[in-house]
């Protein structure tokens, strides 16, 4: 007996020793570490991250109607409040009032000119018709002479001298009456066209010059904030001017991808963070849905992997720490529960029959030590987001462990 113990002491021994001698070369990735999460209730969002730029709901570029002036005087700057219809900024038309005058004086010469072409040819058309009515009696006359001496040479009681003396001054008659008739003619085909169609020029040209001298005035379009301002003082009326925004309604421009654009909806709530305040939350709402994805110059539909959609998202309340041009982050709500239990994906364990399980780590004081054991819930699964997923289930109470992969981990096992 003493010789089986000894050789039996020897054996375990020997075991040990190579247990002891093997055990700091197992690798340590065959040990799994048990990895869980704390169930408790918590609002469970789905939602579409993206970012977007803060923008005015209102933003008017303005750009001179008359570029090739100076700029006289500058009223406004940068941060400036303006109403619709402010002068921003004036230009130098000195020249221009200087050719409206000209174009003034040019207006009434060629009404008098007129005036005075129609009281010509109405005097000249008077004179005339008077001849014509004169020369028409003297015809008549001269035309009844003659019968009447007919008669009589008939009767031998005039000499054909008498006779031929009529004749001729019927024929003068006629002729007086014919120029007199051409005369009429060429004083009723006189006009005053030309000089009509000249003071029409002059009218149309004071009219444009009017205009220009309006518009030499640079006008804001609408209430707002000047937010950029390139007027300066004797420098050229040429390219873009200011820009008034309204700052009091702000919205937010940003793109959807083509892959999430079929879950985005009008309305929809969107929680909105800016660098500058840190973890404060604004809310807005989907306010414009591209209804094509953006286009390049071209008017071509951007060919890139991922086309985009332009949409706009309207802040609900306006907030001073909100300036146009923030960078922003936007959480587009899909869908969202409140105070339900959720777990990664991960934990969740669907056995062949389709149901759905948990694994929950309890522990228990015995004897002045914790003892842990596994404990397996069915669930039912609910809403998902790209994370977590809904769980339900009468079991469930807060503050429960519960495994992160658990047929992977050894503890489960």
């Amino acid at each position: 007996m003493k010789k089986k113990v000894l050789i039996s002491s020897a054996i375990v021994i020997i075991l040990l020793a190579g247990f002891f001698i093997w055990k700091p070369f197992v690798p340590k990735t065959q040990e799994t570490a048990a990895q869980t999460i704390i169930l408790k209730k918590a609002d469970l969002v789905d939602s579409v991250l993206v970012s977007g730029t803060v923008k005015s709901s209102n933003s008017e570029s303005i750009y001179a109607k008359t570029p090739n002036y100076i700029i006289k005087e500058v009223y406004f700057e940068v941060g400036d409040k303006v109403k619709a219809g402010d002068v921003l900024a004036k230009l130098d038309t000195s020249a221009l009032e200087l050719d409206i005058k000209q174009t003034e004086l040019n207006i009434k010469n060629a009404e008098q000119a007129l005036k005075n072409e129609v009281d010509n040819n109405s005097y000249s058309l008077e004179n005339a018709l008077n001849n014509v009515e004169s020369a028409a009696l003297e015809l008549k006359n001269a035309q009844e002479n003659l019968e009447k001496l007919n008669e009589l040479f008939q009767t031998g009681a005039v000499s054909p001298d008498e006779l031929t003396q009529a004749e001729s001054v019927l024929t003068r008659a006629q002729l007086t009456h014919n120029n007199a008739q051409a005369s009429l003619a060429n004083v009723k085909s006189k006009t005053t066209s030309t000089t009509k169609t000249n003071l029409e020029i002059q009218k149309l040209t004071l009219e444009k010059q009017r205009k220009t001298l309006n518009d030499a005035k640079i006008l804001a379009p609408v209430d707002g904030t000047i937010t950029m301002s390139n007027a300066k003082t004797n420098a050229a009326a040429s390219g873009l001017l200011f820009v008034v925004e309204n700052t009091e309604n702000l919205i937010v421009s940003t793109a959807i991808g083509e892959y999430d654009i079929s879950l985005v909806q009008l309305g929809q709530e969107v929680i909105i963070k800016t660098d500058s305040t840190g973890d404060k939350e604004f809310v807005g709402t989907v306010s414009k849905i591209a209804p094509a994805a953006a286009k390049d110059a071209s008017g071509s539909t951007t060919s890139t992997s991922n086309v985009q959609f332009d949409t706009e998202i309207t802040l609900k309340d306006p907030d001073s720490n909100i300036k146009i041009g923030m960078n922003v982050r936007l959480t587009i709500k899909l869908n969202e529960k409140k105070s339900v239990f959720s777990v990664p994906y991960d934990a969740i364990v669907t056995e062949s029959d389709g149901t759905h399980w948990i694994y929950v780590i309890e522990s228990t004081q015995k004897d002045g030590k914790t003892h842990s054991t596994i404990k397996k819930i069915q669930v039912q699964t609910g809403m998902e987001t790209d994370m977590y997923i809904e769980i339900t289930s009468p079991d469930l109470k807060d503050g429960m462990n519960v495994l992160i992969n658990p047929k992977n981990s050894s503890t489960a096992m």
